[in-house]
């Protein structure tokens, strides 16, 4: 399959819905209990909050995101919700065509911000988040779903999640989009392991270690001025860092007051 028989789209029909619901299953391999139902999709679509899919030339569903709307203050911003890819073409960046489609989706609806939470310890989707699209962190949340919610989470170790924000419009956004790596002058930064999935397997002990850690160091630095705003591996170290950068105008509705679409 080429790159041209990938169709990016909204999805808007019971069908595209049922198959977001059986890529769920794929993905996560979670219980019913914990699939969203199609009912929910409906609604999001009703409101305005747009599920998007990737389809191949026949018109399966390879990947999706889906969206709800928020509050933020007085702000109506996009909750990334749910994005899942088959795992068997995670290599060829469907995901990261289908968070563009979302963007471009948000700049039109005049929505300047989008946010979504993701595993602190996972370096591959913090590279992506921070490194391909240009988001920034400000935020970081204890245990936020519970332990044990569903089969992607751990017993024993606490769900703890970071917010990416990704002002959509922002000048740091357009300039990473277009390939520029984050530049982070030399400061403060967070260590996690390059691969926590592999420390996991080794010791649900490590794992645990690592998440209290990170935690600590994640709370003695964010809400102090600084945000995260770039991300390095060292595969030779086994380690990656969150590097903490100034915060900026950019990264808030101030900025986007009175902007025309």
């Amino acid at each position: 399959m080429s790159d041209s028989d990938i169709t990016v789209r909204e999805c808007v029909s019971i069908e595209d819905f049922n198959q977001c619901i059986e890529l769920e299953r794929a993905v996560w391999r979670d219980d019913d209990i914990d699939i969203m139902p199609i009912r929910l999709y409906m609604i999001s679509k009703a409101c305005h909050a747009p599920t998007i899919g990737a389809f191949d030339s026949s018109n399966r569903l390879i990947g999706f995101v889906h969206t709800m709307l928020a509050l933020m203050g007085h702000h109506v911003v996009y909750h990334s919700h749910m994005a899942a890819v088959r795992e068997d073409l995670r290599h060829r960046d469907i995901g990261y065509q289908i968070k563009l489609a979302q963007r471009r989706l948000a700049i039109e609806a005049g929505i300047p911000l989008i946010i979504w939470t993701f595993d602190p310890l996972q370096s591959r989707n913090a590279h992506f988040n921070i490194n391909k699209l240009g988001a920034v962190i400000r935020r970081y949340e204890e245990n936020y779903y519970g332990e044990g919610a569903s089969t992607v989470f751990d017993t024993g170790v606490p769900s703890d999640r970071i917010f990416a924000e990704w002002w959509v419009r922002s000048p740091h956004v357009r300039s990473v989009l277009d390939g520029a790596r984050p530049q982070v002058e030399e400061g403060q930064s967070v260590i996690i392991p390059y691969d926590i999935n592999a420390v996991r397997q080794h010791s649900v002990e490590d794992h645990l270690r690592w998440r209290l850690s990170v935690r600590e160091d994640f709370r003695n630095k964010l809400g102090r001025g600084p945000v995260v705003r770039g991300f390095v591996s060292n595969g030779e170290k086994s380690e990656s860092r969150y590097l903490l950068g100034p915060d900026e105008e950019q990264f808030s509705f101030a900025a986007y007051q009175g902007v025309k679409v």
